[in-house]
């Protein structure tokens, strides 16, 4: 692996890794978990996750999480 790949993949990691402290679940680790742990049930489109994700931080009635 060379210089850039490393770093690419070290940048990839520190997003992630951002957005997960921000309370911002990552889809595409979302899409991979339901299919390996569960192959049969339907999969949410990336709007429904994000939106699902937000009311679970900020609750059902929109308010301030904060």
């Amino acid at each position: 692996m060379n210089v850039w790949q490393h770093v690419k993949r070290w940048l990839n990691s520190a997003r992630r890794t951002a957005d997960l402290m921000a309370g911002m679940p990552d889809y595409e680790s979302y899409v991979a978990r339901q299919r390996r742990h569960n192959p049969n049930a339907p999969v949410m489109s990336e709007q429904q996750f994000q939106d699902y994700c937000s009311k679970r931080r900020c609750g059902a009635g929109g308010g301030r999480c904060c």
